[in-house]
């Protein structure tokens, strides 16, 4: 049997539990047909064979997004881009630019502000807001995607007033007597339901979101959720029309009011699994805490940068398995955001009494996040044989935040190496568009272990380019059930890969994020390619 395409002269990096590097691989249509010297593979070609000549460079299997967010990513590129704002005055003269833009009455929004990078060390407040204008309804989301900032328009919009009490797991923010417009947790996924986009628009932003993570090499995504079953819809109609062409994995949920949809979801009738490789159902998913940039994740003490908090829980323990149990006993694969140690810990709980009501030794639940997870946890992470989805690229945009408000436990912050030693599978996940997608960057975060500014981040916890690589890909891949099919370079698994500019393994530990994608190969066909991209 003759190959369509062979790849050689390289470092094919197979992902394998051996850590095998080959020279050469070759593909048949949508499999790979063979791995191994550049000789060895050439037996496989003919005249009508394309052949790709590497020149030292990296192929390995395509990266697997263990958490990202498809539409929140697309549907932002519509919105107005704050993330390397540094100032409110800069943040209201980019939205008094799209207001202008913007018919009066309808919705202006933008994204990922941080007040920790503004001049004025704050959040933003509706009187900023209201600068810009009080005819259009304003949302600007914070970068972690839990925090957001209106206008007066949009507070009379959704009917908050003073009085107005906080929804469960939420906080609409007071000075004194006066409502700020500052959203938190619950109080912002309910603001955000209002000012969602239409269907078109989502569409739009899907196929953007799908072109952007292919040119970073990621083949297959594990999308963490948007908002209502309509999402799960658009996820699936995205992917039939090919509009998003990644095989997606979907968590069953959503970022205001999981637990209806996840009941909705289990007594549907359907389970995890559900689907083909293409578009598959994934786990239930529901929110226990908030975010660790905020910071709003619930914390066993308080932070070090604030004594008088220690984070929100969207529900208690009692709540958490009334809402996962059921899932568990009628077949499906369950998970949570689960950010501080408190909320990790209660989901560990759930994990537990519910293979205690039904045992499971391959359920392969997972911990979205398991942000601080010291030692006591990781213990008990391996008793349960569940699955941690870590986000090691916060480390590099949000460290210096985390050293601040968490002190020491910074080094138990996505601890690697400890799952590394216990052996415990862990697939890492960006969480997009909460911070980059960009998987270089995640896997020099999880190598490294610095921030932007170069601050050491819980160093104890670094682990090898081999073992970052082997959780962006064949981890993912193992969370989701599909080991078989995908997340290594091994002959009748798909040919889902990717071509670096260089040798990652060869690559100075501290430019490991300055690689880039060269090629990105699905199912066989190549689509994507760089210097085909440039020169557009």
């Amino acid at each position: 049997m003759k190959a369509t395409k062979v790849f050689i002269n390289g470092e094919v990096i197979t992902a394998d539990q051996s850590g095998t590097v080959y020279e050469a691989l070759a593909i048949r249509g949508e499999r790979i047909l063979q791995v191994g010297t550049t000789s060895e593979v050439m037996e496989r070609s003919d005249d009508n064979t394309e052949i790709i000549n590497l020149n030292g460079k990296s192929l390995l299997p395509g990266f697997n997004d263990a958490h990202a967010h498809l539409e929140l990513y697309g549907t932002n590129q519509l919105g107005v881009n704050m993330k390397q704002v540094n100032s409110i005055d800069s943040i209201i003269e980019k939205l008094q630019t799209r207001a202008e833009q913007t018919p009066s009455g309808e919705w202006v929004r933008g994204w990922g502000y941080n007040q920790n990078n503004l001049l004025e060390d704050r959040h933003l407040t509706k009187w900023d807001l209201d600068k810009v204008s009080t005819s259009h309804p304003i949302i600007v989301v914070r970068t972690c995607g839990h925090i957001s900032c209106v206008n007066s328009k949009a507070l009379e919009m959704a009917g908050i007033h003073l009085q107005t009490p906080n929804p469960p797991g939420g906080t609409y923010h007071r000075d004194g007597d006066e409502l700020t417009g500052l959203l938190l947790e619950a109080a912002h996924m309910k603001m955000f339901q209002l000012a969602d986009y239409s269907e078109d628009e989502v569409m739009l932003g899907l196929q953007m979101a799908s072109d952007r993570f292919l040119q970073n090499g990621i083949t297959s995504v594990h999308d963490a959720g948007g908002y209502g079953t309509k999402h799960i819809r658009y996820l699936q109609k995205g992917s039939q029309e090919g509009k998003i062409r990644q095989r997606v994995y979907v968590m069953y949920g959503s970022l205001f009011d999981s637990p209806s949809v996840v009941k909705a979801g289990v007594e549907s009738g359907i389970m995890t699994g559900l689907g083909d490789d293409t578009f598959k159902i994934g786990p239930a998913k529901v929110f226990i805490d908030g975010s660790s940039s905020g910071p709003t994740c619930k914390t066993r003490e308080p932070y070090t940068s604030n004594p008088n908090d220690s984070g929100i829980l969207y529900m208690d323990q009692n709540e958490l398995d009334q809402h996962l149990l059921p899932a568990h006993k009628k077949g499906w694969q369950i998970t949570a955001h689960a950010m501080g140690d408190e909320a990790v810990h209660m989901l560990l709980t759930t994990i537990e009494r519910a293979l205690n009501h039904k045992p499971s030794t391959d359920h392969r639940h997972r911990l979205e996040h398991a942000g601080i997870t010291p030692p006591d946890l990781v213990e008990r992470i391996k008793a349960t044989r569940a699955v941690p989805i870590p986000n090691p690229a916060f480390l590099y945009e949000f460290g210096d935040g985390y050293i601040n408000d968490y002190g020491e436990r910074v080094d138990h912050f996505f601890p690697l190496k400890s799952y590394v030693e216990q052996d415990i599978p862990f697939a890492i996940g960006s969480d997009s568009p909460i911070t980059t997608v960009n998987p270089l960057i995640g896997i020099h975060a999880a190598v490294n272990r610095t921030s932007k500014h170069g601050h050491p981040v819980g160093q104890n916890q670094s682990i090898t380019v081999e073992e970052a690589i082997r959780s962006y890909t064949w981890a993912g891949a193992y969370a989701s059930g599909e080991e078989g099919l995908k997340g290594t370079l091994e002959p009748d698994k798909y040919a889902d890969f990717v071509i670096l500019d260089q040798s990652i393994l060869r690559c100075p530990s501290h430019k490991l994020k300055d690689i880039q994608v060269e090629m990105t190969i699905l199912n066989g066909d190549i689509v994507y390619e760089k210097q085909k991209e440039d020169a557009h």
